[in-house]
């Protein structure tokens, strides 16, 4: 298996994780992390931040030829409609401060990627 291949099939098993992580129902391990608080934050925001983190990197290791812009604009995209399908289920609820952690979390990855370009001229 090539390298471009191995790393287009870890953004699918990626992409696919946090797909089933926003519609399945964690309810006991969601309290607990709600309770614990890191600098005032809750710990579950760290973790939203963290989870999309790698989005844009990875698509722009997957993909190299697409446009920056326009994968931070997926990622976005993508962090938005993770929170949003909570709307449509009766177990799980919208929080604009999920929302707001996932698209840092892009926004983070994004500027990894900007470091490492500026870093490589």
């Amino acid at each position: 298996m090539s390298r471009t291949a191995g790393i287009k099939l870890f953004l699918f098993f990626y992409l696919l994780v946090i797909l089933v992580m926003t519609v399945v129902p964690y309810g006991e391990m969601n309290r607990s992390l709600n309770s614990i608080l890191v600098l005032s934050l809750r710990a579950d925001y760290l973790i939203h931040s963290l989870i999309f983190l790698p989005l844009v990197p990875l698509w722009i290791l997957t993909f190299p030829k697409h446009r920056f812009f326009w994968v931070c604009m997926l990622g976005l995209g993508f962090a938005a409609l993770a929170e949003y399908t909570h709307h449509f289920l009766p177990y799980r609820a919208f929080n604009i401060n999920d929302l707001i952690f996932n698209m840092l979390g892009v926004f983070v990855g994004a500027l990894m990627i900007m470091l490492v370009k500026a870093w490589r001229r």
